[in-house]
C-alpha cells in the first residue's frame, strides 16, 4: 500500500515537472519567434509606455503589468510614463501630436476617438495613432452601498424610481467620458431622469457613495474591488454586451431595458504615433500578444480584477474594432446634441 502511494506521488511530481518543462519550452519557442522579428538596431533605448491617466488607476495598472511581461519576451527595458490631466486629454494630445514615431513611444490608451469627436476640435484625430494590439476591456458599472437607500433595489426598480421621481437619485459621473454617457444613454432608453454629480475620478466618487453623499457610483471594477469583497457595496448593473465573468448574476443595462446598444467601457489598446516603421510595429505587436497570452500575466491581471487573454486582437483586428467604436460614439453624440453634422 505504501509503495503504491509512493508511486502515485512520484508520478504526480513528474507530471508537474513535465508541465513546467512544456511551458518553459513553449515560452522559449515564442521568444525565438519574436526575436526573429526584431528589427536591426531596435530597440537600443528604453521603450516608453505612455499612460494618459495618473499612477494607480486602471490605465496605469494595465500598462505596468503589460510592460512587465513584454520585457520578459523581448529582454529589454520598458518604462511607464504618466502624462495625466484633463481626464486623459493632455496625454492623448501628446501622443497624437508630439510623440516620436520611432517605436520608442507606445501609448496605452482607451477610447481615443471620444476625445477626437468632443475635445480635439479638429487639431488632431484618433487616426494620428496606429493600433498595435487590443489589451483589455473593462465595462462601466453602477454600484450602490449595502446599507444605503437603494440597498434592496434592483436595477429595474432604480430606473423606475428615477422615472417616478425625476432628479432624486444622484449618480457620479466623469464629465465628457463614458460614465456620463452611460447615464445619458439610460435616460434616453428609459425616460428616467437622474441628477449627474461630476467627480474628477473614480476613487472620490466611490468615497462619496460610501459616505452617503450620492446614491450611485461605479465606473470600473478594479476601483471598488476591495469594497465589494468587504461587502460594503454591490453591483447594480453593467454596461456591456454580455455579463462579465466577475458579475455573472448582475444584469446588463441592455437586458433590463430591452436594448442592445448600451455598451460603455474602458476599451484599452496599445498604439504608436502614425509613421512608426512597420517592422517595429510588427515586433511590438508580437511581444504584446505573447505577453497577454502568458499564464502568469493573465493571473496577475486577474488579481486586479481585469480579464485578459479571453479575447485577442492583432493590429489589423484592433483597427477594425476602433472604426466600429468611432461610428457608434459619433452616432450617439449626434443624438445627444454633443456634436453637429
Amino acid at each position: 500500500m505504501k509503495r503504491a502511494v509512493r508511486i502515485v506521488a512520484i508520478l504526480f511530481l513528474l507530471s508537474i515537472i513535465s508541465s513546467f518543462q512544456i511551458e518553459a519550452f513553449a515560452q522559449s519557442d515564442i521568444k525565438a519567434k519574436i526575436k526573429a522579428l526584431k528589427p536591426k538596431d531596435y530597440p537600443t533605448d528604453p521603450i516608453e509606455f505612455v499612460v494618459s491617466f495618473p499612477a494607480g488607476g486602471g490605465m496605469d495598472v494595465t500598462a505596468r503589468v503589460l510592460a512587465k511581461y513584454v520585457e520578459k519576451y523581448i529582454d529589454h527595458r520598458i518604462v511607464v510614463i504618466n502624462k495625466s490631466g484633463a481626464s486623459g486629454f493632455i496625454g492623448n494630445t501628446y501622443l497624437a501630436t508630439q510623440a516620436r514615431n520611432d517605436g520608442y513611444t507606445v501609448g496605452i490608451v482607451a477610447v481615443l476617438w471620444q476625445d477626437d469627436l468632443l475635445r480635439a476640435k479638429g487639431k488632431w484625430s484618433y487616426k494620428n495613432l496606429e493600433a498595435v494590439a487590443f489589451v483589455n476591456e473593462d465595462p462601466n458599472t453602477w454600484i450602490v452601498t449595502t446599507d444605503g437607500l437603494l440597498k434592496d433595489k434592483s436595477l429595474k426598480e432604480v430606473i423606475e424610481l428615477a422615472k417616478q421621481k425625476p432628479d432624486t437619485i444622484r449618480v457620479a459621473v466623469l464629465s465628457d467620458i463614458s460614465p456620463e454617457f452611460l447615464v445619458e444613454h439610460v435616460e434616453m432608453g428609459s425616460g428616467a431622469k437622474f441628477t449627474k454629480v461630476p467627480f474628477l475620478g473614480g476613487t472620490p466618487a466611490i468615497t462619496a457613495v460610501l459616505g452617503g453623499h450620492i446614491e450611485i457610483a461605479g465606473f470600473y471594477y478594479p476601483e471598488y474591488k476591495s469594497y465589494l469583497e468587504a461587502g460594503k457595496v454591490r453591483v447594480l448593473g453593467q454596461a456591456s454586451k454580455e455579463r462579465s465573468l466577475y458579475f455573472p448574476n448582475t444584469p446588463t443595462f441592455n437586458e433590463v431595458l430591452g436594448m442592445d446598444e448600451i455598451v460603455w467601457s474602458a476599451w484599452r489598446y496599445a498604439a504608436v504615433p502614425k509613421g512608426t516603421p512597420p517592422e517595429r510595429i510588427k515586433y511590438l505587436e508580437a511581444a504584446i500578444l505573447a505577453a497577454l497570452r502568458d499564464p502568469e500575466c493573465i493571473k496577475e491581471y486577474d488579481t486586479f480584477g481585469v480579464k485578459v487573454g479571453t479575447k485577442s486582437m492583432d493590429a489589423k483586428q484592433t483597427e477594425s474594432e476602433i472604426e466600429k467604436q468611432y461610428k457608434f460614439c459619433k452616432e450617439f453624440f449626434l443624438k445627444t446634441g454633443r456634436i453637429s453634422k
